[in-house]
């Protein structure tokens, strides 16, 4: 695996977050074994045997009828094929991975006898055979077989046939999990285009958008996850009007991607938000007088991306705020709740003035609908909305990598600016971990709370618990 610097810490950094829901479970894509129609009348009670059993869910009581149907059809050209096929995916199902592979490679090999390599029937233990692997680990055999079932799936289905994006979640998880990125990246590029292609609208293609942008956000390519939501947006748009309810979560998704985009230069941000906040005039300052200070503060391309993305997540939020409030009977929890995201992200650009009353407003507005347990929930106790990673180190010793996989019980204080402080270590797991004591200190004072609420306002916590990971989960 040729991969250094840089690409070395960005995969190291996926692997230690990718969560593993993200793709599918692997089996659940196995195809059914086919139901073979059988004159002779004992094979066809092993046949039933076999259906009843699957249809059950129970393979391993349809492993020896599904044996004995393989080895008794062996010298059937047609029927022998099919029941080896289904032994081998009945072989997986049961948990017997390396049997069920070796079942497929001999279905392989007798369909490729006839010189076709391009035969449909390969796609099916194909893609199988590369589900066995992908359960197995071995990601580059899975990579292998997926790609090989894909070509015959596309030279037998068309380009534009979406049965070849069918295991793109396990073969993007299998080449970030190799470490091969780009190719993660072109093929999600691929198939995003191939859905836009065989699904022409509607929210089933809004759907397969929303997958992909969630493989964007892992691979850290934010600007490839906005521009997917706001497709989303104009495909969804079409569907139920601009105004309704059902665009506001694909709002939040727009924001928060974003929102990720400012992290990596957050102080910065800061600095220049503080900046603008901070020069004094003579006269109320217009929009348009603000817009001036964010372009002298931001006379790098750089500050005016990480300006123009701040201001396009609060002009989301905005709009799905606006939305909720001119519905002709308005949900006050969902308006609520919506101040509240506006209060962390002005809590997380250092607006600390402007997020204390997005805040107020979701209390007063939770408070006077009664829905306490939701008002305990997100004001009870300071929450997290930003934790500042640790650095990764350019090593590849194991014992070091397996630290920064865990976390820091911490004990602290959390004032009503929601910062914290007089922080303590209670534990460190795994025990490895201890090595990070400092850095976990060091870094954990960098954690942006929403501060706790109460009729009073905003105010200070002590002698809080709260579990700093070292490398916090990707999340969409």
């Amino acid at each position: 695996m040729a991969i250094f610097g840089r690409n070395v810490k960005r995969l190291i950094a996926l692997l230690l977050c990718v969560p593993s829901v993200w793709a599918a479970g692997g089996l659940e894509l196995l195809p059914p074994p086919s139901s073979l129609v059988l004159n002779d009348s004992q094979l066809a009670r092993l046949q039933q045997q076999v259906d009843r059993s699957v249809a059950s869910g129970q393979y391993r009581q349809a492993l020896d009828s599904a044996r004995q149907l393989a080895q008794a059809l062996v010298n059937d050209p047609v029927s022998g094929v099919a029941a080896l096929e289904n032994l081998g995916l009945i072989e997986i199902q049961a948990g017997e991975l390396d049997t069920g592979i070796d079942s497929l490679e001999a279905v392989l090999e007798k369909l490729r006898g006839s010189g076709n390599f391009r035969d449909p029937r390969l796609a099916k233990p194909l893609y199988a055979i590369g589900i066995a692997y992908y359960q197995l680990q071995d990601y580059l055999k899975a990579i292998d077989y997926i790609e090989q079932a894909n070509f015959v799936t596309r030279t037998d289905k068309g380009l534009e046939s979406l049965e070849q994006t069918r295991h793109d979640d396990l073969l993007l998880d299998s080449l970030i999990r190799v470490g091969r990125l780009e190719e993660a990246m072109d093929r999600l590029e691929v198939s995003t285009n191939i859905q836009r292609q065989a699904i022409s609208s509607g929210p089933e293609l809004e759907q397969a958008l929303y997958r992909a942008a969630r493989w964007y956000s892992l691979l850290e390519a934010t600007y490839h996850e906005s521009r997917l939501h706001e497709e989303r947006l104009e495909i969804l748009a079409q569907v139920v009007g601009a105004d309704s309810p059902q665009l506001v979560p694909v709002y939040y998704d727009l924001a928060n991607s974003y929102s990720r985009r400012l992290h990596d230069d957050l102080e910065r941000l800061r600095g220049i938000k503080a900046a603008e906040r901070n020069v004094s005039y003579s006269f109320v300052r217009t929009d348009q007088v603000r817009r001036a200070i964010a372009f002298d503060q931001g006379s790098r391309s750089d500050d005016r991306a990480l300006i123009d993305a701040e201001w396009k997540a609060v002009r989301s939020l905005k709009i799905a705020q606006r939305i909720l409030e001119d519905q002709p009977e308005p949900d006050q929890r969902a308006i609520a709740d919506s101040y509240v995201r506006l209060g962390d992200h002005y809590q997380l650009i250092g607006n600390e003035r402007k997020a204390r009353r997005y805040y107020q407003r979701a209390y007063d507005l939770l408070h006077e609908n009664g829905a306490t347990d939701y008002l305990t929930q997100t004001f009870g106790t300071p929450v997290p909305i930003y934790q500042k990673p640790l650095k990764l180190p350019s090593t590849n010793d194991p014992t070091l990598l397996s630290a920064y996989q865990g976390e820091a019980e911490l004990l602290l204080d959390v004032n009503s600016r929601g910062q914290p402080r007089n922080i303590e270590v209670v534990e460190l797991r795994p025990q490895q971990a201890s090595v990070l004591e400092d850095k976990a200190l060091r870094y954990s004072r960098d954690t942006i709370f929403r501060p706790r609420l109460t009729e009073e306002g905003t105010v200070s916590t002590e002698k809080m618990r709260y579990i700093y990971q070292f490398r916090p989960a990707a999340r969409p």
